[in-house]
């Protein structure tokens, strides 16, 4: 009898033949025969890695995971030969759930606890964590694990030491988020006391989001939380082969992991720099230290997308955080710009920069801290050269104002071409402009490959010295180079490994010509030496590894808020948002009432305490999308984004002021605060943030004018808008149980028998205080209050009951069109809502006309689709609105059906005197009739219009020729005279009677 080995290796063979695959584990995974079977029976293993838990698994900018535990599963897949399929749900909430469901069959980190025992088998562990407690940079109440006691703690829900932290310590008071991302702003924003997250999980996105104000506190457990791979509970083999994969592993592999992926031991975030008490004077005396940037000098540093960027900025970083500077850069100024700024001490600092003789005269300088080789480029095919002595008498550019124009001209007789930008020159090499190039290694190779200048290479370095870059300080400020120096000193060489490794990716892939015509001995011996050094430094290619770092944030101390400089940056940002998407913004300025008066009476000590509770009340009062900042003082910004009307900034106001109207509490006393405020609206008050802010505040000055406790817009008309729009939405709210509303009816006539066949419902409003108020004024109110939608039910319940009445009383072939609102067709009830409206009137869905206007289909909301196909099961006829007035109308006619075509009145209105508007309509009417549409013209007025479209065939037409809107009863009055006479008595001709072909 065949015993059970030999089958399984019959099956082994069985499935290599049948499949093709080849089963290649690494030597040193010593597999089982029911192992390796299995593995050939399971080509597909999906694991799941969780989306948020850097940096052993997170996205990156393409959506793809990466970490430590993805490059594990790399190295076991390689070892055992297999591919493994990932999950494409990467929240932890999701795939534990489908992990539960074995949707999922390996989920890549998870902590074994007895309740997942029952769903899953364990690996040994593989992700050895430490837990930390962090909080902010300011707060020194926590030491040790036991200070978290009576603190407000923020906690990722779902986290499985989420359960038995609490029971330890049940005096704190959770603050739950879903990421450990969100977790840090929340400590870093005030809203909590602390967190705890697991070392490279902090650090990972401390330094990717540059959250400035956190440290790490304390230790809350040194070897907690181990991480294993979970396999499937009726899969325990897999876990069995994972375990062997796991341990299979050299440490020589594993430990280039934790060295790529880890922080070496507890980054120093908050290491203290020994400073004299003279440094600290001079530290609090120089609040704010303003830096000028090269904004184009990649990878050192450089501007993206608002964003400063580069090693430099990372040294910036730690050298504010553990010198308690506040170093800010001057954005929106070229390199060029910067230095002259710096040279007229307008700028205090310049971060990376090279020495030269003439920069002496303006600057002291640090100590090296990052360091680089000059080089010449030129394009792929030209001759072979060993340095500068090859290129004399040729055009040679360089970057304006650089140490690299400032070392041709101090050792060369070279006159280089300068340039503007590092950009401008590489390219002008690539085109053929000049002949060489001399600059740094780094940023050239960078733009090269960023800009895809494939016939350029490094031919030559310059020389064989290796150049620094330093923090150059305005000559009058020798304090501060001392200062900084200590802070450089005291930044590890691990972490500027880690700088290092972040911005520079550095491969040798050398390019020579070999063509060495007429060079002499020494020339030979030269090219030798040059080959070797090529081997060693040359044409490294240089490319960004890491995602671009977020923003840094810097705020007022005393609130938290943002501070001037976050404030105008992210105002910068709306701006650049709001231009994208043609919206408002709106910058109201906060100024308290009489503020002065606390801090003369009570103690400036109690007026901060006030300010404190006075910026947690405004909090309190905003939208999360809305930011609140502190300009100093008692003077606080808000900036609100995504406006259609400047009334929307009325409201906000409002609301703010009616807030802090309520008495504040302190040491026992009840004080009445008041606020004034100023509003300026973008685009309508400026295109800047210091043009705004400037306007702003001049708005909330005007507003104390008025008598304090009240707002102002920056222009008079737009306080008359504003409180228009009030006026507006306070008498709406009630209007329509008060019966304010109504509707009239405008006749379509057809145009071949003269009669009247439609009509279009026009929703009118009479207020006893307003008196009438005009469709276009009310409609957009109604529609940003959620009231058009029972306004507009209102409209489609009238309209269908009296054409009820009409159809019996006079014509069963009459029909009724109603405008559909954007908000209305996105309704989630507006196919029942119609239905219901339809049986109620007892009419025939056809009977119905909905006009939609292109705005509607260009909404780009997911349901539009599902609603038109609900609306034509429906069988209610649907009809395109203001035709030609959009972009895109012929692409929605392809894309969805459509009964009735409706031409704006703007193309009919100069019909008989534009030759273009007549083409346009003639072609128009020709087109909807090839696509079995009916036309409708609108605003028709004269005679000569109606000849021309009925000339074209149009069917139908609606407009003052033949009736303005009318109310019900003016309308059946018109329609027992039609059936009377068997002619339509127009209420707008002066002959009264329309006789076209009765």
């Amino acid at each position: 009898m065949i015993n059970k080995d030999i089958r399984l290796l019959v099956v082994i063979v069985f499935l290599c033949l049948f499949s093709g695959r080849v089963l290649a584990t690494a030597p040193d995974i010593e597999l089982s025969v029911d192992e390796k079977a299995w593995l050939l029976a399971h080509p597909h293993i999906t694991v799941a890695f969780d989306g948020y838990f850097p940096p052993y698994s997170f996205l990156n900018n393409n959506g793809k995971p990466e970490g430590l535990a993805v490059d594990v599963f790399d190295i076991i897949g390689h070892n055992l030969g297999v591919s493994f399929d990932i999950y494409p749900e990467h929240t932890w909430k999701t795939l534990y759930a489908a992990a539960k469901r074995k949707e999922v069959d390996v989920v890549a980190t998870m902590v074994r606890q007895p309740e997942r025992e029952t769903w899953f088998n364990f690996t040994d562990p593989y992700i050895f964590k430490s837990m930390l407690i962090i909080t902010r940079v300011d707060d020194e109440r926590i030491s040790t694990r036991s200070d978290i006691r009576q603190k407000k703690v923020a906690l990722v829900r779902d986290y499985q030491y989420v359960k038995p932290l609490l029971e330890e310590f049940p005096s704190i008071t959770p603050v739950y988020v879903d990421t450990i991302l969100d977790a840090l702003n929340t400590v870093s924003i005030g809203k909590a006391d602390a967190t705890i997250a697991f070392q490279g999980a902090a650090f990972h996105l401390q330094n990717k989001y540059l959250i400035p104000n956190l440290k790490f506190a304390a230790v809350y457990d040194p070897k907690h939380s181990l991480e294993r791979i979970a396999v499937r509970k009726d899969w325990p083999i897999l876990a069995r082969i994972l375990d062997k994969a796991l341990k299979a592993i050299p440490e020589s592999q594993k430990q280039q992991l934790r060295d790529r992926w880890l922080p070496a031991d507890i980054p120093g975030t908050n290491r203290k720099v020994p400073l004299t008490e003279q440094e600290k004077n001079w530290i609090r005396q120089h609040p704010t230290i303003l830096l000028g940037i090269d904004p184009e000098f990649a990878p050192f540093e450089y501007i993206d997308n608002g964003v400063y960027s580069g090693m430099a900025s990372d040294y910036i970083r730690l050298l504010n955080q553990r010198l308690g500077l506040n170093m800010q850069v001057v954005k929106g100024i070229s390199w060029e710009e910067a230095m002259q700024k710096a040279k007229d001490r307008e700028i205090d600092v310049l971060p990376v920069v090279a020495i030269t003789e003439e920069r002496k005269q303006y600057f002291n300088f640090t100590r090296p801290y990052i360091q680089f080789h000059r080089v010449i480029i030129t394009q792929a095919d030209r001759p072979f050269i060993t340095g500068l002595d090859d290129i004399r008498g040729q055009r040679i550019a360089v970057q304006h104002d650089s140490s690299h124009e400032g070392y041709l001209a101090d050792n060369t007789d070279i006159q280089p071409v300068g340039f503007d930008t590092l950009q401008q020159a590489l390219l002008a090499v690539s085109n053929g402009k000049v002949d060489a190039f001399v600059g740094n290694v780094a940023s050239a190779t960078y733009w090269i490959r960023k800009l895809n200048l494939t016939n350029l290479k490094i031919a030559a370095p310059v020389s064989l010295d290796i150049q620094n870059l330093h923090f150059a300080v305005r000559k009058d400020w020798p304090e501060l180079t001392g200062i900084l120096q200590k802070g450089l000193d005291s930044i590890s060489d691990n972490e500027r490994r880690i700088i290092s490794k972040k911005w520079l990716l550095l491969k040798y892939d050398p390019v020579i010509d070999y063509k060495l015509a007429g060079k002499a001995t020494i020339a030979l011996a030269i090219l030798l030496l040059a080959v070797m050094l090529w081997n060693l430094m040359l044409n490294r290619k240089v490319r960004q590894r890491t995602k671009q770092l977020a923003y840094q944030a810097h705020y007022d101390q005393l609130t938290d808020l943002p501070n001037r400089f976050l404030i105008t940056d992210r105002l910068s940002q709306l701006i650049n948002e709001a231009r994208r998407s043609n919206t408002r913004i709106a910058v109201l300025s906060i100024d308290l009432d009489d503020f002065k008066k606390i801090n003369d009476t009570l103690s400036h000590s109690a007026g901060d305490r006030l300010l404190k509770e006075a910026a947690q009340r405004l909090k309190n009062t905003l939208r999360e999308d809305v930011t609140l900042g502190r300009l100093g003082g008692d003077e606080f910004i808000v900036l609100s984004g995504h406006l259609d009307e400047p009334s929307q900034a009325a409201s906000i106001a409002e609301t703010l002021l009616n807030n802090f109207r309520q008495s504040f509490l302190l040491d026992g006393r009840e004080l009445k605060l008041t606020a004034s405020l100023g509003i300026a609206i973008f685009p309508d008050d400026g295109s800047s943030p210091e043009i705004l802010l400037k306007n702003a505040d001049s708005a909330m000055h005007h507003s104390k004018k008025l008598g304090r406790d009240t707002y102002a817009f920056y222009t008079s008309e737009l306080n008359q808008q504003a409180a228009r729009r009030l006026q507006l939405e306070e008498q709406m709210h009630g209007a329509l149980e008060r019966g304010e509303f109504s509707v009239h009816y405008q006749p379509k006539i057809d145009i071949s028998s003269g009669k009247i066949v439609s009509f279009e419902a026009l929703l009118r409003w009479h207020n006893d205080e307003l008196g009438d108020v005009s469709p276009a004024e009310f409609i957009p109110v109604a529609e940003s209050n959620s009231l058009i939608e029972p306004i507009g039910l209102f409209v489609i319940q009238q309209a269908l009951d009296i054409l009820a009445s009409w159809q019996q009383q006079f014509d069963r072939a009459l029909t009724m069109a109603v405008n559909l609102s954007p908000r209305q067709f996105l309704a989630t009830d507006l196919v029942t809502d119609i239905r219901h409206a339809l049986a109620t009137a007892d009419i025939a869905s056809n009977s119905l006309e909905l006009e939609i206007t292109e705005g509607v289909l260009m909404s780009g909301q997911p349901g539009v689709e599902d609603i038109l196909r609900g609306l034509n099961r429906l069988g209610v006829t649907l009809a395109m609105d203001d035709f030609g007035t959009g972009y895109s109308s012929m692409s929605y006619l392809r894309k969805y059906t459509f009964d009735i075509l409706k031409i704006d009145r703007e193309f009919i209105s100069d019909l008989t005197q534009d030759q273009a508007d007549r083409q346009l309509v003639s072609a128009t009417i020709a087109m909807a009739h090839g696509l079995g549409m009916k036309v409708v013209a609108e605003g028709v007025e004269t005679e000569e219009q109606l000849s021309f479209l009925a000339a074209q065939h149009c069917n139908q037409a609606q407009g003052f020729l033949f009736s303005t809107a009318l109310p019900a009863r003016q309308v059946s009055e018109m329609l027992a005279q039609q059936e009377a006479t068997g002619h339509f008595a127009s209420t707008a001709t002066p002959q009264g009677l329309l006789t076209r072909n009765p």
